[in-house]
């Protein structure tokens, strides 16, 4: 190979033994020392310090933290109530007024049209509960009277 003047390459020479890469010898280097963490902060304190409200006011008496406030929410249930609403059995009809089941011979397909939409039933009325769940919820609810009677 060539460069541009047309004069010959000279022989690569290895970095190493020219001393281009200059690796320190990390066998006799000391470990660095870090200062230890700080101590966490105290959890009823708002500005995350450590330090305790009389030690940073001055005052010496401590400030009343009112209690944190919880917004409880109405959690749904799976009742007969629920069951016998408009979304419940009612909308069962309704579900599969469009389902369409092909019959003899095709029982595999036919079942698996009528748990999809029932799958999808379920999801809608009550979507915390895995299907099986769900099932075995309505079973127990089935035999509730009000449930019988709707």
């Amino acid at each position: 190979m060539s460069r541009k003047g047309g004069k010959p390459e000279e022989k690569m020479v290895e970095p190493q033994e020219n001393g281009l890469i200059d690796v320190p010898d990390y066998e006799h280097i000391e470990d660095e020392t870090f200062p230890p963490f700080p101590p966490p902060a105290s959890p009823e304190r708002e500005d995350g310090e450590g330090a305790e409200p009389e030690e940073e006011s001055g005052r010496g008496a401590s400030v009343p933290v009112p209690p944190k406030r919880t917004v409880k929410r109405n959690i749904p249930k799976l009742n007969a109530e629920r069951l016998i609403s408009e979304r419940g059995l009612p909308a069962l009809r309704h579900m599969f007024e469009k389902a369409k089941f092909k019959g003899k011979g095709h029982e595999a397909e036919d079942l698996k049209t009528l748990i999809r939409h029932m799958e999808h039933w379920a999801h809608r009325l009550f979507p915390k509960l895995k299907f099986e769940d769900f099932i075995d919820r309505v079973e127990y609810l089935g035999n509730k009277k009000e449930v019988q009677m709707k």
